[in-house]
């Protein structure tokens, strides 16, 4: 077959696409990824998958981006002729799969939802507009455009209210797992640079990996570790390798983001590269998260490399803890230090052991690489 994978950005598309673009190339497919020209076009290529990148940045919105995006996908679609046309994330589902429709009729379509983000968790009449009008598009593509829909979870697939035969839940989209695995050593230069600012003795420490979006309960989370500490009996640190989204109105500003930096048991990494050999050092992994996740990237990782997860009873989350972790409700300090203080009395390497083991049963490559191909057969 010859199939397109088609990205938001070429960044994502290199971090969580291109090990499944190599999967397939190896099963004898052609794999062409499509994506905007952000930097990550020669990375991709050097991974050894055909690239087209595109002068668009399709996040901005505008009347013109989209045009451009659709134009540019029209021009691709009718000259490559793809057996399949693999869509991800909101922009490209909700534009290209009409263009891909009447372009490229033999093609299948499917529709990647890797989470309904920011405008499913708030309530307003924007809000709820915004709700309505992603909903009534991801319906028409699946039933005007024949796409097939791909969730993360089963809530959100019951938000958007399609449980056609061809709609899937895929949970996840696996992790690198020769960079996350349990035989991951931390660099010496790492944990001279943890040492020089947090006080480790006797101390567990945990890890949160985000964007740092508010919806992402960073907040709560600091709050809870502070009570804790304050009390004398247990001591938690906390490393925070995140980047501010200055596009996002719902991301801490850097003033913000400085005040938290002075507080002692708290480290700000900054966006990384070696975030596997951060959660190698850590105890625990931590995501507190009132947003409308698909499958946390981190959190899997996490428990690839057989970490004991914290995480929130919503939608995305929720299915990753099974004896290898606690969940509370989102927007709660209460319930977060009382999670907390739990794990700090609990056998965190037997709880480490079961996430490495659900990982590799239900979210590993070899599960979730082979969902996504037999969707393309059925």
């Amino acid at each position: 077959m010859k199939i397109a994978l088609i990205e938001n950005f070429g960044s994502d598309f290199y971090g969580a696409r291109l090990r499944y673009a190599q999967f397939l190339k190896n099963k004898g497919h052609h794999v062409v990824a499509i994506v905007p020209n952000d930097g990550y076009a020669d990375k991709i290529k050097e991974g050894g998958i055909e690239t087209i990148a595109l002068d668009i940045d399709i996040r901005k919105r505008s009347l013109g981006s989209m045009l451009s995006f659709a134009k540019q996908l029209r021009k691709i679609f009718k000259k490559e002729k793809f057996d399949v046309i693999h869509f991800y994330r909101m922009q490209p589902n909700i534009i290209g799969t009409p263009i891909a429709y009447f372009s490229s009729k033999k093609s299948k379509l499917l529709n990647h939802i890797t989470g309904l983000g920011v405008a499913f968790t708030k309530s307003s009449f924007k809000f709820n507009t915004i709700q309505t009008i992603i909903k009534s598009a991801y319906k028409i593509n699946n039933s005007w455009f024949d796409a097939t829909l791909i969730f993360q979870n089963i809530e959100d697939q019951n938000e958007v209210g399609i449980s056609k035969p061809n709609t899937f839940v895929v949970k996840g989209s696996a992790v690198n797992e020769d960079r996350f695995n349990t035989n991951v050593i931390s660099r010496k230069e790492l944990l001279e640079e943890i040492e020089d600012k947090l006080d480790l003795e006797n101390a567990t420490n945990l890890i949160f990996v985000s964007r740092l979006l508010k919806q992402k309960g960073l907040s709560y989370l600091i709050d809870a570790i502070q009570n804790i500490n304050k009390k004398g009996n247990k001591k938690i640190n906390l490393l925070v390798a995140g980047w501010i989204d200055p596009n996002n109105p719902d991301s801490f500003s850097e003033q913000e983001i400085n005040e938290y930096a002075k507080l002692k048991e708290v480290l700000f990494l900054g966006k990384r590269t070696d975030i596997n050999q951060i959660i190698n050092f850590c105890d625990i992994a931590v995501l507190p998260t009132f947003y409308r996740e698909g499958t946390p990237r981190f959190l899997l990782e996490s428990m690839a490399m057989g970490k004991t997860i914290l995480t929130t009873d919503m939608p995305g989350c929720n299915h990753l803890i099974k004896d290898n972790g606690i969940l509370v409700s989102p927007q709660s300090e209460e319930e977060l230090r009382f999670g907390l203080e739990k794990l700090l009395v609990a056998d965190l390497n037997q709880l480490g052991e079961n996430s490495s083991k659900l990982y590799q049963s239900e979210f590993s490559e070899n599960v979730v690489y082979n969902q996504l191909l037999n969707s393309y057969k059925s």
